[in-house]
């Protein structure tokens, strides 16, 4: 969930364009909060003194700890950095949300490992949203088409032996109908999804997590496989590689290229580029 929020030079608020009142945005940002979604914002006349209103703004914002984006364009086409240099917004579309803590995440990641290996009717891919809460994606009904992909996926991870296979994407969707997130809505954050799809058609356990430098252990323990989204890639921790393969069963680290959807390997146990190879 995004919400656009401007603060004109006397102090009008706009929500997504909208004249809107300091309780109407209250109730907004509410609402962005309990998504964990992104406030972006505009204030006219940057360089001057803030009106009051932008400095309410700042305030309530920092109390709820949302996450905001800055722009320096009304039309919200850029985004600006820490340093004050600003940039398309394409790219800040993706941004590392903010995580309910957790004290016991091995114990949970547990359970999502659990979860993505079962085979009942409520089990398969799992997503671990920001909030911590599990969206379970079931395995599809046989079709021939799938069985078809199947195929390809058994060449790329054999399903003679289940492997746990980890991915580091952005898990922050639009509702769909009937506010419920479904495969349409998690594919536009996920653009690999059809592949992590198979993988779990197949047997293996596949699940999905953000990548919060707090979860980087657990969240990747006993993986053979973990698949990085190259958008998330510069949002993640110093260091992140080595902790993540410290935590894995098998070594095998790759990225997931948005702009060719190929994969390359930052980590790899064995040396054939062709195949994956597994140590237990």
């Amino acid at each position: 969930m995004r919400l656009k929020v401007s603060v004109l030079a006397d102090g009008t608020i706009l929500l997504d364009g909208e004249r809107a009142t300091f309780e109407q945005l209250d109730t907004a940002l509410a609402k962005v909060k309990e998504a964990n979604g992104q406030v972006w914002y505009y204030r006219e006349a940057a360089p001057g003194e803030p009106p009051p209103a932008a400095k309410q703004f700042i305030q309530r914002v920092l109390s709820l700890k949302v996450p905001v984006s800055l722009s320096n364009k009304p039309d919200f086409s850029t985004w600006v950095d820490a340093k004050g240099v600003a940039h398309p917004r394409i790219a800040s579309e993706i941004y590392m949300p903010q995580v309910e803590s957790h004290r016991e995440l091995d114990p949970y990641f547990a359970k999502v490992r659990a979860t993505a290996a079962a085979k009942g009717p409520g089990d398969g891919l799992v997503i671990v949203r920001p909030d911590r809460t599990m969206l379970v994606l079931p395995r599809l009904a046989e079709t021939a088409e799938l069985k078809k992909m199947a195929d390809g996926m058994k060449k790329m991870v054999p399903d003679t032996v289940q492997r746990n296979i980890a991915a580091i994407a952005f898990t922050v969707f639009e509702p769909g109908p009937g506010g419920v997130a479904g495969l349409a809505e998690v594919g536009k954050a996920i653009p690999f999804l059809g592949m992590l799809v198979g993988l779990s058609y197949i047997g293996h356990a596949v699940w999905v997590f953000e990548g919060h430098a707090s979860a980087i252990a657990a969240g990747c323990r006993d993986a053979d496989i973990l698949i990085v989204d190259s958008a998330m890639l510069p949002l993640l921790a110093k260091g992140w590689d080595a902790e993540a393969a410290a935590a894995m069963r098998s070594v095998n680290i790759l990225v997931h290229n948005r702009a060719n959807f190929t994969l390359g390997a930052i980590r790899k146990v064995g040396t054939d580029p062709s195949r994956f190879e597994f140590t237990s």
